[in-house]
């Protein structure tokens, strides 16, 4: 049958020829399949392949346990741009094509998830409204699967390492395929091993298994081939494709018109810029010259201006030695300039005793802020070269990475450190090399320098090795800098806490010295500072 018979058959009335192709098919499905020599109700693991010319377009993904599979909804445009380009024409304009069902042997141990009712397949979405249990055996004594199951086959191993068989190979033509009139739901039974495709988002099956469903009273006769019940199809019209091709032809020609005026105008151009081209280069060296003539005409009244200067000045001093200076004069002038000198340094000096008052002020200040820090953080040695903040004792050997101590309590007291660091460059007015940014327990360090994007964490828990090693060498880095804000010499090799203790103790022997002075100072009737 035609192209064109069969849409009149169906009652459409279009005398226009219509052309259906394989990439409106979107998801396939089974019902009632059934495989001579296997027990009845045995579940399979399948898939399918669908196949034009003997060349393999699509390959599904595997279903388990099931004797219904559906295959989820796929797209077979993509895998047909991929294809030959020669056979292009062959798999847009064909109908015909093949579908081959395999049965795969999966190990237990390789299958995604056990079939269960509470978890089930994704389906189609035609093919997902069917409220009988995928997996029930439906008894039916006709099949329309139209292909011999290969009995008693061996499986063979495929690409993939698995063990399988090819069950069914079926021939079908977009043709020969209707509309299921009714909601696959509202089917009760199908026949053995019916195929169900879904071509935009409907069921489409054969002819015959329509026809067995109208004989046995499963669907209504009034049902029996209505009017839109073929396959929709993509319509062309020959005429308008002459029109077309007219179309392009006349165009083509045009640019090909349009081409050998550009041509010529482009050779016209050329011409042009050539007879042309030497005056703009005379022109251009011209102005050049000029620019260079302007150039030296500034630079030389310039050099005038300057000469009249110095001689304006040569001649003033020549003046000057020239008049008679009275000697009182002079030395008045002189006793002027003396008193104005002596002013200026006593301004001075007491602007500098303003400023070392206002500098002794500031360091008891930070002197008594520190001090007051470390009641917040108390530092204590407890012997055996350790020693404890807030209780916490911590050796050099507890913040390596590989050390045995508790994690959380290093943690903490690398916290309390970090922020005991960040409030004395705050006090102390110094801007740390390594910044320090004091979360807890989690408190790390950042190179704003070198690596701004990264931390460097003061936990072990969760962290590298490397960034954590490097964010204690940068912490000792940073109270080393500490103390040489404050003269002193850290010892090399000392814990983190006995730098920080002796940083504390010298900040308050300072503050008890400046004290016992002030107050000897009053005993005397000086002034304090």
């Amino acid at each position: 049958m035609s192209t064109v018979a069969a849409i009149n058959g169906w009652g459409t009335g279009q005398s226009m020829r219509h052309t259906a192709t394989l990439q409106q098919l979107n998801a396939f499905g089974m019902r009632n399949l059934s495989v001579p020599g296997t027990q009845c109700g045995t579940l399979m693991d399948l898939y399918f392949k669908i196949m034009v010319d003997q060349q393999d377009i699509y390959v599904s993904e595997i279903t388990y346990n099931t004797l219904n599979p559906v295959w989820v909804p796929f797209q077979l445009e993509p895998t047909l741009h991929t294809a030959d380009p020669d056979g292009n024409a062959r798999l847009f304009c064909g109908t015909s094509f093949d579908v081959v069902v395999f049965q795969v042997q999966v190990p237990p141990q390789a299958a995604p998830f056990d079939r269960t009712p509470g978890r089930p397949r994704r389906k189609s979405r035609a093919l997902s409204d069917k409220i009988l249990d995928e997996d029930t055996w439906q008894t039916n004594s006709r099949s329309f699967s139209e292909a011999v199951p290969p009995e008693e086959i061996d499986m063979v191993r495929n690409a993939n390492g698995q063990l399988e068989r090819e069950l069914f190979r079926f021939s079908f033509n977009v043709r020969e395929l209707d509309l299921l009139p009714v909601e696959l739901a509202d089917v009760a039974n199908l026949p053995l091993n019916t195929c169900v495709f879904e071509f935009a988002s409907r069921c489409y099956v054969r002819r015959e298994v329509i026809e067995l469903l109208l004989e046995t009273g499963v669907i209504s006769s009034k049902h029996s081939r209505r009017k839109g019940s073929a396959i929709q199809v993509k319509e062309y019209s020959i005429e308008q494709g002459l029109d077309n091709l007219q179309k392009i032809m006349t165009l083509k020609h045009q640019v090909e018109e349009i081409k050998v005026t550009n041509a010529a105008l482009k050779d016209q151009i050329q011409k042009q810029v050539q007879s042309v081209e030497e005056p703009v280069k005379q022109s251009s060296k011209r102005a050049l010259v000029q620019e260079r003539i302007d150039k030296l005409r500034t630079q030389v009244a310039e050099k005038k201006e300057a000469l009249a200067r110095v001689r304006s000045v040569m001649f003033e001093e020549r003046k000057t030695f020239d008049t008679d200076i009275h000697i009182p004069k002079a030395l008045w002038s002189t006793m002027q300039m003396g008193e104005r000198y002596k002013r200026e340094k006593d301004g001075i000096l007491q602007r500098r005793s303003e400023v070392l008052r206002a500098a002794s002020k500031i360091r008891q200040r930070q002197a008594t802020l520190v001090k007051q820090l470390e009641t917040v953080y108390p530092i204590e040695y407890v012997g055996a070269g350790e020693y404890s903040i807030r209780g916490i004792k911590i050796a050099n050997a507890d913040l390596s990475i590989n050390s045995r101590a508790d994690e959380e309590l290093i943690s903490t007291a690398l916290g309390y450190i970090a922020h005991l660091v960040f409030m004395l460059s705050k006090y102390l007015h110094v801007s740390l090399r390594y910044k320090v940014v004091p979360f807890s327990s989690r408190s790390f360090l950042k190179d704003e320098i070198n690596d701004p994007q990264g931390d460097y964490p003061l936990y072990r828990k969760g962290a590298e090795k490397e960034r954590y090693e490097k964010a204690i060498l940068y912490l000792r880095k940073d109270v080393e800098q500490l103390l040489f804000s404050r003269g002193l010499d850290p010892t090399q090799g000392s814990p983190i806490l006995a730098r920080l203790k002796a940083l504390s103790d010298a900040e308050t022997t300072w503050l008890d010295n400046d004290r016992e002075l002030n107050q000897a100072a009053a005993s005397n009737g000086m002034i304090t500072r």
